[in-house]
């Protein structure tokens, strides 16, 4: 570099200088640096193709070139054994990231997304619900949005993640993602709201149609909605008991607590945990009280009876009261009651083994009942002193896996052959 800004440059300003006083001209100083600044790359790349500089070394070479003028654009490229399009070659294409998709393991007894996997699919779910054009804001229930609607979402959430039962799966990730769109919805509402209708009107978001926007705030403004928002505000009042989960889930916090103890706690434990803070000590002393209420009954369980998570009668339920219809307390989004409480797991593997024990039950029997039949022939073999009489027994034996046995020989018959 130094022999570029201080040998060379001054070789060519000298050279543009011998030059204009042949011409009998004279630029200012200002001009000649002008030139030399606009001119050098093009004057030292002639230089070194014609070999008209001595000592220059293959660096110097190469930065006396310059970059090429030519520019490669690639649309697909590999990533340690994954190929991957761009943006625009995959606009038209069904299949996105040839394939390439985020694994997502889920916990067979809550059916709730588990590990690594389960951060970025709520992440990204929370990102997609921000796409009032897929998504319209438009709608007063969950339970109301177009099923048009829904399973284009759901081909979308599919080309970017890969589940094991997809029909299975599918319940639980609409229904998170209508929790995401939920929060949208208050997010645009707490920010976009006025004192009147007509003020709110005009107060849209600019993500947010006119048609749909105006759809939403009427729907707001109505008495009906006014009352259910009173009715949320005084429910929220009661959670006075704060987890301190953050941003991981119920499901995610509990496998990382089976991995860590080697056994899944009950709803008493994960109360416990989940209510204490890394210093010890408890979010609230209404917390504190539960917690020691929850250890006491825990210490006078003499053994665990089953793996559930939750139980009708479980600690929980004796300290916090029984459950209410559609959902679990402190096991969090999924889990019903009718479908997880006193329920115990079962596994698709677990049901293929029981298929193979009523299968191996059924070829048991069948090969007792083929040993109790030999058995009988062969008390009668024993006690049978003609081929008459061993013949008859032969032909009575009732099973069917003898039907292509040859009949013993008759001793009266003769063979001449």
């Amino acid at each position: 570099m130094y022999m570029f800004f201080n040998c060379l440059y001054r070789k060519y300003k000298n050279e543009l200088l011998t030059k204009q006083s042949h011409q009998g001209r004279r630029n200012r100083a200002i001009d000649i640096d002008r030139e030399v600044h606009i001119n050098f790359s093009e004057w030292i790349r002639q230089k070194v193709q014609t070999n008209e500089i001595d000592g220059i070394t293959d660096d110097l070479r190469c930065l006396a070139m310059g970059p090429s003028e030519k520019v490669l654009k690639y649309t697909a490229y590999n990533v340690n054994g994954f190929k991957f399009r761009a943006t625009e070659r995959e606009a038209n294409l069904k299949t996105q990231n040839s394939g390439v998709k985020v694994i997502v393991h889920f916990d067979e007894v809550s059916g709730q997304p588990i590990g690594e996997s389960g951060g970025p699919l709520g992440s990204w779910l929370s990102q997609l619900s921000n796409d009032v054009n897929l998504l319209p804001i438009n709608y007063s229930n969950w339970r109301m949005v177009n099923p048009h609607i829904k399973t284009k979402v759901w081909e979308v959430i599919q080309s970017k993640f890969w589940f094991d039962d997809p029909p299975t799966r599918k319940v639980f990730v609409m229904s998170a993602l209508g929790s995401r769109c939920k929060d949208v919805k208050l997010r645009l509402w707490k920010e976009y709201k006025r004192d009147s209708l007509s003020e709110t009107l005009l107060n849209r978001s600019e993500n947010v149609s006119e048609n749909q926007w105006g759809h939403f705030v009427h729907m707001r403004f109505t008495e009906k909605w006014k009352k259910m928002q009173e009715r949320n505000t005084e429910s929220q009042k009661k959670n006075i008991m704060p987890h301190v989960c953050g941003r991981k889930s119920f499901s995610r916090k509990r496998n990382d607590i089976t991995i860590k103890t080697g056994k899944r706690p009950f709803r008493a434990e994960f109360f416990i945990e989940t209510r204490t803070k890394p210093n010890g000590s408890f979010v609230c002393e209404e917390a504190k009280t539960r917690a020691e209420k929850l250890t006491t009954l825990l210490g006078q369980k003499s053994h665990v009876t089953n793996n559930d998570i939750a139980s009708l009668d479980d600690e929980y339920a004796q300290v916090f009261g029984p459950e209410r219809p559609g959902r679990v307390r402190c096991v969090g989004r999924g889990p019903t009651p009718s479908k997880l409480v006193n329920h115990s797991p079962v596994t698709r593997q677990e049901i293929e083994n029981s298929e193979m024990v009523i299968d191996l039950k059924s070829q048991v029997t069948e090969l007792s009942d083929q040993v109790k039949v030999m058995t009988t022939f062969i008390q009668q073999v024993i006690g049978t002193s003609t081929g008459d009489s061993f013949a008859v027994a032969f032909a009575n034996i009732p099973n069917q896996a003898f039907a292509n046995v040859p009949s013993p020989p008759n001793p009266n018959q003769v063979n001449y052959n």
